[in-house]
């Protein structure tokens, strides 16, 4: 009977590995998406709560509005710098191809810059006298950048398309809230039953927290530098906010794209006029290491520090999801470093008590 009991267990066992086995590799393609689908409706949560109670307790409309308005803010950007950006390549391409185009020379300062200035001023005086023959030069080295590139503007589209699906299945997960609030909730108490709902908390805020501190800051830095571009006059001055947009999501810092602006700008522009901008910027570029840690941290409790190294080792370690998941994996083991350190300084305490109370008697 026992024997026959043990087989039966194996075979349980064996099935729900099995079963567990095959769900992972069926789940395997969409984890990305599903983990964005999550980091969206945990970050739209407190809007979508606000909205539903502003349309009377429709849940589902709430959930449908804020989807359309993320798709909106995330195709609208793109559609509408890609008219300029096309504009742009194709007058690049034809003064190419007539000889018309011209490079400004070089500042002679570059030439006594250290390691990088000589051959930087040189190649850029060449480029200002004969460009025809630069790209003949550079030609295998201009081929593979632009392999490079395009390779990563199909990569940038995929996640474009990801990301949509992301939206749409955050707006379904938003109008099952309940359930799956629930669901979340039983799953962290089977796995730490001591925790009663605290993790599942600390999740919520550090995705929150992490959200804005990484996608509020982007927004706002690329909003700001777009306003300086379009009223200097810079041509396709939404593809550079775009870029910016997309650098300070990433953790790139955006001097990339504002500090060649800025030496088009003394190029092309009154130096006052260009001057202003530089102004106009400096502020920008700081906010990255100044509302950043502020916003990441508020509304969570954890040391903002905890939260900053967590998202950041996460995303050198995973990459942009890393972001996430690094700040809540971090702040939940420091809650339970934290909780253990309070348990063992009780245990002590009670020991030491009770070794007082036994000498008295």
């Amino acid at each position: 009977m026992n024997n026959t009991t043990s087989i039966d267990n194996l075979i349980r066992l064996a099935l729900i590995a099995l079963m567990v086995v095959w769900s992972i590799t069926i789940l395997a393609p969409f984890v990305s998406i599903l983990l964005w689908a999550i980091i969206v409706a945990v970050s739209a949560y407190p809007a979508f709560v606000w909205l539903t109670a502003k349309l009377g307790g429709r849940g589902g409309w709430a959930a449908t509005i804020l989807v359309v308005a993320v798709l909106v803010f995330l195709i609208g950007p793109i559609v509408t710098a890609l008219p300029g950006f096309a504009e742009s390549l194709r007058t690049f391409a034809g003064e190419l191809r007539s000889g018309d185009l011209s490079i400004p020379p070089p500042p002679e300062a570059i030439s006594t810059w250290p390691v990088i200035g000589e051959p930087l001023f040189r190649i850029w005086q060449q480029a200002t006298t004969n460009l025809a023959e630069m790209v003949t030069q550079f030609r295998p080295q201009l081929q593979s950048a632009g392999l490079t590139l395009l390779k990563g503007v199909a990569a940038a589209g995929l996640g474009v398309l990801q990301f949509v699906l992301a939206a749409v299945i955050a707006g379904i997960m938003l109008g099952n809230h309940e359930r799956l609030k629930q669901l979340a909730g039983q799953l962290f108490t089977k796995v730490a039953p001591e925790s009663q709902g605290r993790f599942l908390t600390l999740t919520e805020q550090t995705v929150r927290g992490v959200t804005m501190g990484v996608i509020g800051v982007a927004i706002v830095q690329a909003i700001l530098a777009g306003i300086g571009f379009a009223v200097m006059g810079i041509p396709a001055a939404a593809l550079w906010a775009g870029l910016c947009l997309v650098l300070a999501v990433l953790q790139i810092s955006i001097v990339l794209v504002v500090l060649p602006i800025a030496i088009y700008a003394f190029y092309n522009f009154d130096t006052l006029a260009a001057v202003l901008f530089v102004a106009w910027n400096v502020p920008i570029l700081a906010l990255d290491n100044v509302l950043k840690p502020i916003l990441m941290g508020r509304g969570v409790d954890a040391p903002m520090l905890i939260i900053f190294i967590g998202a950041i080792g996460g995303f050198i370690s995973f990459g942009f999801l890393g972001l996430f998941f690094g700040a809540v994996v971090l702040v939940i083991a420091y809650d339970l470093l934290v909780a253990w350190l309070a348990g063992t300084d009780a245990d002590t305490l009670d020991a030491a008590e009770a070794t007082a109370g036994a000498e008295q008697e």
